[in-house]
């Protein structure tokens, strides 16, 4: 009848929106952490043959670009492809906490048909330049249409070409605080790169309109 302890009502004022967001960044962390850990026997040379990295669903911004609600993953030896194999060399520690990265980009663009796939621009580096993540979007195999999103790249992008495919409007979502400072950052570095228009990359970001994921952008 006190409604307290165990019998407290819903508080209306977000108290449950905001406990829903705790749980699942807990659940984000947790799935990060198998990922490194994996990742290091990956390093190590005894992860298991065949295997496949399970980097949980994407989150609220991917979700608001069009990415279905379904299981991310990514091929072991394909990462280890992309690491050795076609001239951008990164180690494979590089790629620590990729999960949590993916949660939170800095850009994603349309690779094509954006139903399709999507390029994800994520924070973390290697020499100054970004990541980039290619995500294919439930994938059709031997004819069968995959329920899961399959990251089919992953290597460090010249930020000089992904931030030009702003200009060609291929974005379809920006960190516009980050972008900028990137920008900001790299005005020296970038000044000879002469088909990219910083000025002009840097007004497009500022009138950028974000998608927001609602029950549309889900279903």
């Amino acid at each position: 009848e006190l409604g307290v302890g165990n019998y407290a009502k819903p508080s209306t004022s977000g108290g449950t929106m905001v406990a829903e967001e705790i749980s699942k960044e807990a659940a984000v962390n947790n799935i990060n952490d198998t990922f490194n850990n994996e990742l290091q026997q990956q390093i190590d040379g005894v992860l298991p043959e065949g295997h496949i990295y399970k980097m949980g669903k994407p989150g609220k911004i991917l979700l608001s670009t069009g990415v279905p609600d379904l299981p991310v993953q990514m091929s072991a030896s394909r990462l280890m492809q992309k690491a050795t194999s076609y001239g951008h060399d990164f180690d494979l520690s590089e790629v620590k906490d990729l999960v949590k990265a993916l949660q939170n980009p800095i850009a994603v663009f349309a690779y094509g048909n954006k139903t399709k796939a999507q390029n994800i621009i994520i924070p973390l580096q290697k020499d100054g330049k970004n990541f980039i993540v290619g995500l294919s979007l439930k994938p059709t195999v031997n004819g069968k249409t995959l329920e899961i999103n399959s990251i089919r790249n992953v290597f460090p992008k010249n930020n000089s070409e992904w931030l030009n495919w702003i200009s060609q409007g291929k974005a379809l979502y920006l960190d516009k605080e980050k972008i900028q400072a990137l920008i900001d950052q790299q005005r020296t570095i970038l000044a000879d790169v002469d088909y990219l228009d910083l000025d002009s990359v840097a007004k497009i970001v500022e009138n950028f309109d974000n998608p927001v994921k609602n029950d549309e952008n889900l279903s």
